[in-house]
């Protein structure tokens, strides 16, 4: 049986000691005016710069697009909320509502977190959480959810992390998650554009996922926060059907992967 503890991920845990200095490093800067982080703090989105900035920029402008399609568009005096957010990568775009907007960020990943919280804030705010569900903020407190790829790595406490983020949900607000699926299947093996993909390879590792393939409800390949999670997009959806609308679905709204919109009950 495999052991994991691995509850969030600490800042340099190799040392007993550090501190910040006060001086800050001068990163390039995108057309945001935003420092942009070394390439370690990509978490692999993006190959160069302009690449890890683009495909940034295009997984924001889908999910706003499903959003504005749902009735629902960021205006003024909300609270937005990246669930997941590394160390800023789809928030940076999200500058322009910042002014008048209250916009939040964590993650698991401390070394993230204060890579962004000493670049990027103002105008974000972020904090380092915990694999557990619980989040530091009072109940129906966001009006904007979103999280990419995060839900691709969370097996045993899917409806925990669900009912969490339903939680600090306004009432009227919107939730934006992408999962990988079927159709993320499909895409790994038929689209040339993924021949060279890491997560293809790796899959293709897993001797349950290459034997039933479009077979299963949810199949979990490895534990813990690097796990990879697949799902059939209708029981995912029908899992959660008790305690969310589901306004809709979208393939390939976050590269390979699907993105669901929902409110509250």
């Amino acid at each position: 049986m495999n052991k994991f503890t691995e509850f969030f991920f600490p800042y340099k845990p190799e040392m007993n000691e550090f501190m910040f200095s006060n001086d800050q490093i001068e990163y390039d800067k995108c057309e945001q005016g935003l420092p942009i982080p070394p390439k370690e703090h990509w978490l692999g989105y993006g190959k160069d710069q302009e690449e890890h900035l683009s495909d940034a920029k295009y997984d924001v402008d889908i999910m706003l697009d499903i959003l504005k399609k749902s009735g629902f568009s960021l205006d003024v005096n909300q609270k937005i909320l990246d669930f997941g957010c590394g160390a800023g990568r789809m928030m940076r775009w999200l500058k322009p509502y910042s002014e008048f907007n209250e916009i939040w960020g964590v993650d698991i990943n401390s070394e993230l977190i204060f890579w962004a919280n000493q670049y990027l804030n103002p105008p974000f705010n972020f904090v380092t959480t915990t694999t557990i569900p619980h989040l530091p903020f009072e109940d129906k407190y966001f009006d904007f959810i979103y999280s990419g790829s995060v839900f691709t790595h969370i097996d045993d406490l899917k409806d925990a992390w669900l009912l969490e983020l339903r939680r600090i949900l306004s009432k009227n607000g919107r939730l934006f998650l992408t999962i990988h699926d079927f159709n993320t299947i499909k895409e790994l093996d038929t689209n040339p554009l993924y021949n060279k993909l890491w997560l293809k390879n790796h899959m293709n590792e897993c001797e349950l996922y290459v034997k039933n393939k479009y077979k299963f409800s949810v199949l979990v390949y490895g534990r813990g926060p690097a796990s990879q999670v697949f799902y059939d997009l209708d029981y995912f959806c029908q899992s959660l059907q008790s305690y969310f609308e589901i306004l809709s679905t979208t393939i390939n709204a976050y590269g390979h992967q699907s993105g669901i919109l929902l409110k509250r009950k």
